[in-house]
């Protein structure tokens, strides 16, 4: 698994941004000859331009939701562009749009030099409603999040390994309480039920934690969770590993930093010794 972009909202540059690198959304994962990618925010033109330099091929893009910095960077990625590549992109039923629109509608000519059709991959869209797919070694699977759009959460399969690809997601909304006070069988968390089951065990959970306790009080009903809710739903799904994800474009190096001493300390508090760190561009993770 390899971490093209893990920043939330907008793309970031800067020196103070460095270390954890300021992309949006893309996660590849790769066996052998086998690729998956996870969203299309500005990290994937990186990627493309990596995969260009291969044979033409079929690729799988899965799309948690289709806001902006999660689907960015696909008018610049650049296997869309050569003929012989294969692409097939999925994603929920949308709320008001279907998913070739609004892939299709990003390349109007008011918005980019270069439209859909310009693209000479094939190019083919999918809307995922049966519970699972198989893709080669694979399994996929997914299950809605809380956050104001269709979004989903990807649950990765090969073998008896398993990763769960929890982008935006507002868990246990508007809680502000002690973590260490919550169970499944809370009343807080009836509601959370089938996500926490979802992702029950997994060997790696790549999720988000975007806002600090403090920041959250002004950021509910946004779609994203405090560090503390989110330590808990690690806790309540049993996670082996978290790394964290879709930071803050407010955060800088330092301030990620102190804030990933923070989420280490409520794992702690809670009782839920798991390994915790913060995603970067560039992070290769074996699972």
């Amino acid at each position: 698994m390899r971490l093209w972009g893990t920043r939330g909202s907008i793309p970031v540059s800067g020196v103070r941004t460095i270390r954890h690198g300021g992309n949006t959304s893309c996660i590849e994962i790769r066996h052998l000859e086998e690729i998956i990618i996870c969203d299309a925010g500005s990290g994937i033109r990186e990627l493309g331009l990596l995969l260009a330099r291969g044979r033409p091929r079929r690729l799988d893009i899965f799309i948690t939701h289709t806001h902006w910095d999660h689907i960015a960077g696909f008018p610049f990625f650049a296997p869309a562009y050569i003929p012989g590549f294969e692409l097939h992109v999925y994603g929920a039923r949308g709320f008001k749009k279907d998913l070739r629109s609004v892939f299709t509608g990003q390349l109007d000519s008011d918005y980019f030099p270069v439209q859909f059709e310009d693209m000479k991959a094939n190019i083919e869209f999918h809307v995922l409603e049966e519970p699972a797919l198989r893709l080669g070694g694979f399994e996929i699977s997914w299950e809605f999040t809380h956050h104001p759009a269709a979004t989903y959460a990807y649950k990765i399969k090969f073998g008896r390994r398993s990763m769960a690809y929890v982008s935006d997601n507002e868990f246990l909304h508007g809680y502000l309480g002690p973590p260490q006070d919550l169970q499944l069988s809370s009343e807080v968390a009836a509601p959370y039920r089938p996500l926490v089951e979802f992702l029950d065990g997994v060997d790696l959970l790549i999720g988000e934690a975007q806002y600090t306790n403090e920041e959250y009080r002004s950021k509910i009903g946004w779609g994203h969770s405090s560090l503390s809710n989110a330590c808990v739903l690690a806790q309540l799904a049993n996670v082996k590993r978290w790394i964290v994800t879709h930071h803050d474009p407010l955060h800088d190096d330092d301030f990620l930093d102190q804030k990933l001493n923070t989420t280490k300390e409520v794992a702690r508090v809670i009782g839920h010794p798991m390994e915790v760190r913060h995603g970067y561009d560039g992070l290769v993770e074996f699972w």
